[in-house]
């Protein structure tokens, strides 16, 4: 008798010993399915399914905490497994939006919230379960709470419906190592999917933001990432971008500037508003601020940049400081011409006086004459400012008008010093239509002229030729002479308000500004050239073709 009472000790043992064992591999199992699944989702009801069979139980669930639509804690069944052997009903609706506060949970509630596991048979849960066929059937339960991130997320649990189970310390041991493989496998992929959603919501703002926009690697400052903004700007595709350096697109147009931003950076992390110029594809350079921050890409240091085209900006700024430049030499050439011919015409005067009260006539006339010489060089320098000053605000209509056309009326104009200095002027045939304001480009010609025949010097056989020349698709005007020539470093200072490269010669110094201010305001530009002293000049200037 003893010997059979000892053998069924022995096989329960060791049937509590396999069963122990089993938990703990389907408890192994679980780990591992949790760990290298992407999304605990799609493998919470295998676990559920191993957990459940393992424990020889009637269910297996997933319980998950949220609000309801009143703000109040709530606990939802989310995902379950049945055992096929226990011919049990169910009743899913019954365990949708549970209060976690119940009055009669209380006990329930304040154990799984505290961290500890709930078992317990049900003739110690209130009477009003009693009353639910879904909750009736349910003998004995084991609950143990999944904590996500430091708060209460929800409940994994095991139920019985046929017996009243004490369920071992190995079945609550394995039910609670899957609850912390659940809090942490739910809390890493919320942690993967804020970052993806911040990652994505980052590249949609990266790429379709209007700023132009570059990420580079901070180990080797490689180009990983370019935006549309950044093409259009730079006119380098991103398959020309992305994977190179820097250097090898020789964006950079000034060296001075690099090496200064990347001392900037190196020293305090970061940039803000840096001025460079970068080298577009077609050789172009912009003017741009950039601004230089560190991001994270794929858990990789790496540096934004953010790159804002301030060229025309710079060029307005530029173009600001020219004309103060000019106003400057405007107000001082004003005060000195006009005041020159004040002096004279105050000293003459005075001499004037003199001479009318001495009788002598002629000293008179001379007076006078000086006096008349002094208002007219008042009056011309007078009547070429306002002229100046009016381009821009006051404009003829544009028309079709033969250049031919034009050149003429003008050489007509010039006729007087022409003829007196025996230059004669050849207008080339066939010369194109332009659509301008035939009076102010009568009038560039016309001042081209007479500065052309003006510095003629010692030339003995003096020519003007007025023409044009096609250069790739653009049509080239110029008036062309063999006087004495421009050295080349004073190209652009000719067409300065008040310019003059000789004080001593005729004229204000007017006439190539002017002719200057007509040209940019068809929207063309001019230039003059000229291989140096002696060599002659040929002034050249685009006009708008019919």
């Amino acid at each position: 008798m003893k010997d059979l009472q000892s053998k069924t000790i022995n096989k329960k043992h060791l049937e509590t010993a396999r069963q122990n064992e089993k938990l703990l591999s389907v408890a192994a199992q679980s780990a591992q399915m949790l760990v290298e699944t992407s999304d605990w989702k799609e493998k919470i009801y295998d676990v559920l399914k191993l957990l459940g069979e393992a424990a020889e139980a009637s269910h297996a669930y997933l319980f998950e905490n949220h609000l309801d639509e009143n703000g109040i804690e709530v606990s939802s069944l989310r995902y379950e497994w049945e055992n096929p052997n226990h011919n049990i009903s169910s009743h899913v609706s019954d365990f949708q939006n549970v209060p976690l506060k119940h009055e009669e949970m209380m006990q329930w509630y304040k154990v799984l919230s505290s961290g500890k596991p709930y078992y317990d048979s049900t003739d110690e849960f209130p009477e009003e379960w009693a009353n639910k066929e879904s909750r009736k059937e349910i003998k004995t339960l084991l609950d143990v709470p999944i904590f996500v991130d430091g708060a209460w997320w929800g409940v994994i649990g095991l139920d019985d419906c046929t017996r009243i189970k004490p369920w071992s310390q190995v079945e609550v041991n394995a039910i609670q190592i899957a609850a912390g493989l659940l809090g942490a496998v739910i809390k890493r992929q919320k942690s993967d999917e804020v970052i993806k959603a911040s990652e994505e919501k980052f590249q949609t703002t990266f790429h379709e933001s209007l700023v132009p926009m570059v990420i580079g690697r901070v180990s080797d400052r490689i180009i990983l990432d370019v935006n549309p903004a950044f093409t259009n700007l730079t006119g380098f595709t991103r398959e020309e971008s992305v994977n190179h350096y820097p250097t090898e697109l020789g964006i950079w147009a000034n060296q001075a500037e690099r090496e200064q931003h990347r001392e900037t950076l190196n020293r305090q992390g970061y940039l803000r508003e840096f001025k460079a110029h970068l080298r577009k594809k077609s050789g172009d350079v912009a003017v741009v601020l950039l601004s230089v921050s560190t991001v994270k890409v794929n858990l990789e240091e790496c540096l934004l940049y953010t790159i804002y085209e301030i060229t025309q900006l710079e060029n307005a700024l530029n173009e600001l400081q020219d004309k103060n430049n000019e106003l400057e030499r405007f107000t001082y050439t004003v005060s000195h011409d006009l005041k020159a011919p004040l002096i004279t015409i105050g000293g003459f005067a005075g001499l004037l006086a003199r001479d009318v009260k001495s009788g002598n006539v002629e000293k008179v006339h001379r007076s006078i004459e000086r006096i008349l010489d002094a208002v007219n060089k008042m009056e011309r320098l007078l009547n070429e400012l306002l002229s100046l000053s009016r381009i821009g605000r006051m404009i003829n209509e544009p028309q079709e008008v033969s250049f031919e056309e034009i050149a003429k009326e003008a050489v007509g104009l010039t006729q007087g010093r022409l003829r007196a200095n025996k230059i004669p002027v050849e207008i080339e045939a066939d010369l194109p239509k332009v659509k301008v304001d035939r009076a102010r480009i009568v009038e560039v010609i016309q001042n081209l002229l007479d500065n052309a025949a003006k510095f003629m010097g010692e030339q003995k056989n003096p020519k003007i030729m007025v023409g044009v020349r096609k250069e790739n698709d653009t049509y080239v005007f110029f008036v062309s002479d063999n006087g004495i020539g421009i050295d080349p470093a004073y190209h652009e200072r000719v067409f300065g308000l008040f310019n003059k490269l000789d004080p001593n010669s005729e004229g204000t110094g007017v006439g190539l500004a002017l002719v200057k201010r007509i040209i940019e305001f068809h929207g063309c530009k001019v230039w003059v050239e000229s291989e140096g002293i002696n060599k002659g000049s040929t002034f050249c200037f685009t006009l708008p073709i019919a």
